[in-house]
C-alpha cells in the first residue's frame, strides 16, 4: 500500500483556513484511495519573552501527537528564535535556525511514496526530503504564500520560485491564485484544486434554527458577523465602520458578532465602543460549535485585502447565510462576483449596501456546484497515482 504524508504549517488553538482544509481534504481523499495517510503539522511558537515582545498568546501544552477526526496528526514543534525574528525583519534574511530544523525534519520522511505539502513551510521540508530521498512531491497554494508574501520580500520571493519549479506539481485553490503564481514564473506544472466545505457545516431545520436564535437572543433580529482572524490581512479595523454604517443604514434589529482572535483583536474591540457599536466578540470557538454559530448569521462579511479561496465563505453559504467580501484574488468564485466588492474609493459604501440588499431579503445565493470536497478528491486522487507511477 502506497505511504502518503502531508505536511502543513498550522496552529492548534486555531482551527480554521489551512487547517480545516488539510483536514477535510485527507478525510475526503480516505474516501476514495487505498493510502496510508500521515498528517505531520509543523506549529511555530513564542517562549515567554518572545509572547512579550510579540504579543502572542500561549500554546499551552504542546502534544506529539493529536486525534481529529479519527486521524492521527503528528506533530512538530519549534521555538522561535529572537535572532531569526531579526534576521528575517530587518534584514531580509532567512530564518537559519528555523531552516536548519526544517531541513533536519525532512530526514524523517525516508520510505514515503509521496509528499502533499501545503504553503511555503510544509513545501521547503517536501522539497529537502525530495532531494535527499528521491520522492515525488506536490505542494497547494493557500493564498499569503502566494499573493502577499513574494511582494514584500526579495528572499521570499525567490524561495516560493524555487518551490513552484520544484514540485512535481502545484495546487492552487482558485484560478485567481494560480494566475498570481503565474505572474512570478510561468515555469511550473499546476492546476485548481478548489476547497470545500466540510459536511458539518449544513443549513439545519427551520426549528433548530429557530431554537439557536432563541438561545443566542437574535430570533427578533438580523445577525451580521465577521469570522477569522484578527490580523492586518483580513481588513479587521474596518469591521467598525462597516458595522456602524449598516446599523445607520438597516431599518431593522440588527446584531453584531465576531468570531476569532488575533493581534487586532483588542485594537477592534475598542474602536467598537468608542462607535457606540454593540458586538458580541465571540473569540475562538469549538469546531463543533461553528456550525451552530453559522446557523444564526444572515450575513458574513469578509473586508479582506488578500485571500486565496476562503473556506470561511464556502462554509456560511453551506449553512444558509449571504456572504458579501471584497474582491481579492478568488473571493468571487465562491461567492459570485457581484457580491465581491472592489477595493477602490467607494469600497464602504459599496460593501454596505450588498449588505442591506443581503439583510432585506434581495440576494439569493448557493454554493458553486464545482467547488466540493468530493470533486476535489476524486482530481487529487487522479494526479497522485500519475505522479506514484499509477496503481
Amino acid at each position: 500500500m502506497k505511504r502518503i504524508a502531508v505536511i502543513f504549517e498550522g496552529r492548534i488553538n486555531e482551527r480554521m483556513g489551512v487547517f480545516n482544509a488539510v483536514l477535510n481534504r485527507v478525510l475526503h481523499l480516505r474516501r476514495v484511495a487505498s493510502y496510508d495517510i500521515d498528517v505531520h503539522m509543523i506549529q511555530v511558537y513564542d517562549g515567554a519573552l518572545m509572547r512579550r515582545l510579540r504579543g502572542t498568546e500561549s500554546t499551552g501544552s504542546r502534544p506529539g501527537q493529536l486525534d481529529i477526526d479519527g486521524i492521527q496528526f503528528h506533530m512538530h514543534w519549534f521555538k522561535r528564535s529572537w535572532s531569526d525574528v531579526m534576521r528575517h525583519r530587518l534584514l531580509d534574511e532567512q530564518p537559519q535556525n528555523f531552516f536548519r530544523w526544517l531541513d533536519n525534519l525532512a530526514s524523517q520522511f525516508d520510505g514515503y511514496d509521496f509528499l502533499s505539502a501545503h504553503d511555503r513551510i510544509g513545501g521547503i521540508v517536501a522539497q529537502h526530503a525530495a532531494q535527499r530521498f528521491g520522492i515525488p512531491h506536490s505542494i497547494t497554494w493557500h493564498g499569503t504564500s502566494i499573493h502577499t508574501d513574494p511582494m514584500i520580500s526579495d528572499n521570499l520571493r525567490n524561495t516560493t520560485i524555487e518551490l513552484l519549479h520544484g514540485a512535481r506539481y502545484n495546487f492552487f485553490v482558485s484560478r485567481e491564485l494560480q494566475a498570481r503564481a503565474q505572474q512570478l514564473t510561468a515555469d511550473f506544472k499546476g492546476e485548481i484544486l478548489y476547497n470545500g466545505a466540510s459536511r458539518m457545516f449544513s443549513r439545519y431545520s427551520d426549528d433548530e434554527r429557530r431554537r439557536l436564535r432563541v438561545l443566542h437572543h437574535v430570533l427578533d433580529r438580523k445577525v451580521v458577523a465577521f469570522v477569522g482572524r484578527f490580523e492586518p490581512i483580513k481588513n479587521v479595523t474596518l469591521l467598525p465602520q462597516i458595522f456602524t454604517i449598516i446599523a445607520k443604514k438597516y431599518d431593522q434589529p440588527v446584531t453584531f458578532w465576531t468570531i476569532g482572535t488575533g493581534i487586532q483583536h483588542e485594537e477592534v474591540r475598542q474602536e467598537f465602543a468608542h462607535n457606540g457599536i454593540d458586538c458580541r466578540m465571540w473569540g475562538m470557538q469549538p469546531l463543533d460549535v461553528m456550525p451552530q454559530l453559522m446557523n444564526c448569521i444572515d450575513v458574513l462579511v469578509l473586508p479582506s485585502k488578500f485571500e486565496g479561496l476562503p473556506l470561511v465563505t464556502l462554509e456560511a453559504l453551506q449553512c444558509g447565510a449571504n456572504v458579501v467580501a471584497s474582491n481579492v484574488v478568488g473571493t468571487a468564485e465562491g461567492i459570485g462576483r457581484e457580491n465581491a466588492i472592489d477595493i477602490d474609493e467607494h469600497f464602504l459604501e459599496n460593501f454596505t449596501d450588498r449588505a442591506i440588499e443581503m439583510l432585506q431579503g434581495k440576494v439569493k445565493q448557493s454554493l458553486p456546484p464545482h467547488i466540493s470536497w468530493e470533486a476535489t478528491a476524486q482530481k487529487e486522487n487522479n494526479i497522485y497515482l500519475q505522479l506514484m507511477g499509477g496503481e
